[in-house]
């Protein structure tokens, strides 16, 4: 689980545009993102790729999550990048706040997609 002040930050993606419309990420970093329904995807990869994204999860069409995606976002990177972060903050619908315990326990099955994505680097 992350510590560090990470919060998972739901953005609201209407079509297969919503990768195009991520700011990109600062420092040459790379963030997962998990897609609330399936009939979000594809997107060009290159939209992703170059935005700084990669897809560690989709949630299933009998259970989808909604017409969202969600960027895990370390605290340090949210911290020290401010205009990144206002910007990554406009098209949010909300901001989940890992260090509160009922909202890690609601989100632990995407937070582990997100850690295992990570993790295969």
């Amino acid at each position: 689980m992350p510590t560090d002040g990470s919060v998972l930050v739901r953005v609201t993606a209407h079509d297969h545009s919503w990768a195009r419309r991520l700011p990109p990420v600062p420092d040459g970093r790379v963030l997962t993102v998990t897609v609330g329904h399936p009939d979000l995807l594809p997107v060009a990869v290159d939209d992703l790729v170059s935005g700084g994204y990669r897809i560690a999860g989709v949630a299933a069409a009998h259970r989808p999550v909604g017409r969202n995606v969600d960027v895990l976002v370390p605290g340090e990177l949210r911290r020290a990048h401010l205009g990144w972060w206002e910007q990554l903050l406009v098209g949010a619908e909300r901001v989940f706040d890992l260090r509160l315990g009922p909202v890690a326990r609601v989100l632990a099955a995407e937070l582990d997609l997100h850690l295992r994505a990570m993790a295969a680097g």
